[in-house]
């Protein structure tokens, strides 16, 4: 009897401990995986890293039906779109912050990079997101490590590497009025020490914008790309990795919507004539179509090649990344937005773009009490712009004037990070960062015809500047337990002197426009809960900016008054110039939190939100809009100090949910529901009332048919579920113009899409 209690007991007890730890391993297979990001310029837990860092991976990025670079801020909060009217003037602005020009003669102000190498202008970072491995995007000053333009942070893209095994996709997409997208990509070993990884991509969209002036509609694009990579391990110790790509863009892009056209100081018979004249477009916020004569596009071409070696020194790693790069772009639009010549202006430019870089760094073992990061950088950019523009004001006798310049930007510095682990829980981290710049322009302007309204003739005139800087970082952190530590960062970040290098330059006597600085204070927690099925991340920052570089519409003296009986007066004789200023002072402050959950086994969520406060401090002479000085709000300049900066909310929030159901017959279904929400944004510095796009809030829908062998997937998705319509960007045209007009950019997203994508995986 007694032996056969203590078989019960035996058995209950073995019950109660195998379900224990089922019901542990249960826990444990829904704890999240660990996310590996290069923001320290070493491979690190994103949890463990004292820089506020968003790590978007390949299935985030698919999932989301993100196809281009440009959509990345769709989920990261803290980052936004400078939305221009051709890819040269877009850009990104990371917590409030952006580059405000663009003069060839100018940093960006976010830090772009692809694999390692960093990207001379904004421009070359708008890309299809062709297999990518994940996006990093680095929030705030990153001085120390990644110093070169990155006064407000860096995007970093990431591409797959080249696998051990035979690999590969291929996918297509078909998206409502008449787009389609296509990929493959292939990759495996070509030896025991060999292997390749080849992608390419393409894809048309129709044009989706209505032109009244032909019946036909413009703003559709065809691009495409291609990527090779190869990587080879001649020795156990040395990785040397190949990477080449290419990728073509060409579109009868941007053309501009009126979105304001109202009387205004007895202009009343001067709106009537261009309404006429644009009939049957009606201006208005909701208002998609264009009257134009002129048919816009833009072209671009972009290349590279790039060479990183790692070598392992006995506990030491020697990495080395040698690039070079082409870019260019060129463009024509329709500046007046209407089916006539006004004032018989027009204007037409081309960029081209060529850089080298290098990267020495060494980097010592992790787990070592003290342990660090030293490297030199090298940077060369030469940029070559031709700009053409016209005017016609005697017909048959056009004016013309062409400025012909060139920038060459030398950048070098020395940088390193130190991490002291005073403690098992504390550590030290110190950074600095000593840079030089050398800059140098070459510019000339010629004419030919009739020369009313044109800038002088300019014979080749040459400039330069030299700067120097030492930028430093010291950061406090604590482990506070294995899952959590929370930091406390001072960092600095520098961005290098320009000239306003643009068609109206006069360069004789031209001077510098000074370096961009930045001071900025951090305090950040990373945590992850409930056994680790939710990671929490978040930071409280402040940052000020000094001497920040600004460039806007500036008229001081306004149009000449024309008498009547001058036929050779004309209002446009004077229209003012874009000129590149030191703004004074800026600052930007808020809270952000990220954060990703496994709620069940079922149900996944991820977000994040950014309430950022980006205030202009000190900016007494700041511009006007075209529409201000028209309306005799402001003439020349104003006091901007207090004002907003442009393209950054008060509030950004987004939010996904996917929850999955297991089927029984191979296949698994995942439905997933995406919200993504901003508060008012200020599009211009001018903090004109009119270039304000009011709060809205974006539902996106999508469901995925997947094989349980990770081979098939099919994906019908819908964007934009309510039809919101938003804009890009709305600017004040020139009041000689488009008297108090503005016009605003848009794209095919700012209304309902829906589509569906096919994708087969091989292994």
């Amino acid at each position: 009897m007694i032996n056969s209690h203590k078989r019960v007991y035996t058995t209950v007890l073995g019950a109660i401990l195998a379900a224990g730890v089922h019901a542990q391993e249960e826990k444990n297979s829904l704890a999240l995986e660990e996310v590996l990001v290069t923001a320290t310029k070493r491979e690190a837990s994103l949890q463990d890293v004292s820089v506020a860092v968003t790590a978007l991976s390949a299935e985030e990025l698919r999932n989301a039906q993100l196809i281009s670079s440009e959509n990345l801020t769709f989920l990261v909060p803290a980052l936004n779109l400078q939305k221009g009217t051709n890819p040269r003037q877009t850009s990104f602005s990371i917590r409030g912050i952006g580059t405000q020009s663009f003069s060839s003669a100018v940093e960006p102000s976010v830090s772009t990079m692809i694999d390692g190498v960093v990207l001379g202008r904004s421009a070359q970072a708008f890309m299809q997101l062709l297999d990518i491995e994940r996006v990093e995007v680095l929030r705030g000053p990153q001085g120390t490590l990644f110093g070169k333009n990155s006064t407000a942070g860096v995007v970093h893209i990431i591409t797959q590497d080249p696998s051990e095994e035979p690999s590969g996709e291929i996918s297509l997409t078909a998206i409502n009025d008449e787009e389609y997208r296509g990929g493959l990509t292939t990759a495996g070993p070509l030896s025991d020490t060999l292997g390749y990884r080849l992608s390419a991509n393409g894809a048309t969209i129709d044009d989706y914008t209505k032109n009244y002036f032909d019946g036909d509609k413009i703003n559709g694009a065809d691009e495409w790309s291609v990527r090779g990579k190869l990587r080879w391990l001649p020795t156990e110790l040395l990785e040397l990795k190949w990477a080449s790509d290419y990728s073509d863009r060409s579109c009868n892009c941007s053309g501009a919507p009126i979105r304001r056209l109202e009387p205004f100081g007895g202009n009343d018979a001067q709106v009537d004539e261009i309404l006429a004249n644009i009939a049957p477009v009606q201006p208005g916020d909701d208002n998609k179509d264009v009257n134009i004569n002129k048919l816009p596009f833009s072209d671009s071409e972009s290349w590279g090649h790039s060479l990183e070696a790692n070598w392992d020194v006995g506990e030491f790693t020697l990495t080395s990344i040698s690039a070079y790069r082409e870019f260019e772009v060129n463009g024509f639009g329709d500046v007046d937005s209407q089916p006539i010549d006004a004032l018989g202006f027009d204007q037409f430019g081309t960029t081209n773009t060529d850089q080298f870089t290098q990267e020495l760094r060494l980097l010592s073992p992790a787990e070592d009490r003290f342990n660090y990061v030293a490297g030199l950088f090298y940077f060369d950019q030469d940029v070559q712009r031709n700009f053409r523009r016209e005017f016609e004001f005697q017909e048959g006798n056009p004016g013309i004037a062409i400025a012909d310049f060139s920038v060459d930007t030398t950048n070098w510095a020395a940088f390193g990070e130190m991490t002291w682990n005073f403690t098992d829980t504390w550590r030290l981290i110190l950074g600095a960062r000593y840079t030089e710049d050398e800059l140098e322009f070459n510019f000339r302007r010629t004419q030919e015809g009739f020369t009313l309204g044109l800038p002088d003739a300019v014979a080749p005139t040459p400039g330069d500047t030299q700067e120097d800087d030492i930028s430093g970082k010291v950061a406090l952190q604590w482990d506070y337990n294995d899952v959590g530590m929370t930091y406390l960062s001072y960092t600095q970040g520098y961005k290098g002197p320009a000239f306003d290098i643009t068609f109206g330059t006069d360069p004789v006597g031209l001077q510098p426009v000074d370096p961009e600085t930045s001071d900025a204070w951090e305090l950040g927690l990373k945590t992850s809960l409930f056994d680790q099925r939710l990671r929490l991340n978040a930071a409280i920052f402040y940052a000020e900016y000094q001497e920040f570089q600004a460039q806007a519409y500036i008229d001081p003296d306004g149009p000449p008054d024309c008498p009547q009986e001058d036929p050779l007066c004309d209002p446009s004789d004077d229209p003012g110039s874009f000129r590149l200023i030191n703004a004074g002072e800026v600052s930007t402050t808020g809270v952000e939190v990220d954060f990703l959950a496994q709620v069940t086994e079922n149900l996944r969520l991820f977000g994040g939100a950014a309430w950022i406060d980006a205030q202009i401090e000190d900016y007494p002479g700041g511009p006007c809009s075209g529409g201000q000085e028209f309306r005799g709000e402001c003439e020349g300049t104003q006091d901007l100090s207090g004002g907003d900066l442009p393209f950054s909310p008060d509030w950004k929030i987004n939010l996904s949910a996917t929850y999955t159901f297991v089927g029984d017959s191979g296949f698994d279904i995942d439905v997933i529901g995406a919200m993504r929400a901003q508060d008012d944004i200020q599009y211009s510095i001018t903090q004109d009332e009119y270039t304000v796009e009011d709060a809205y809030a974006i539902f996106d829908v999508s469901l995925i048919l997947r094989d349980q062998a990770s081979q098939w997937q099919a994906t019908m998705f819908v964007k934009n579920l309510t039809d919101e319509f938003y804009a890009a960007a709305i600017y004040a045209n020139n009041p000689n113009l488009l008297a108090n007009g503005y016009n605003q950019v848009y794209d095919k997203y700012s209304e309902r899409t829906y589509g569906v994508e096919l994708r087969y995986r091989w292994f």
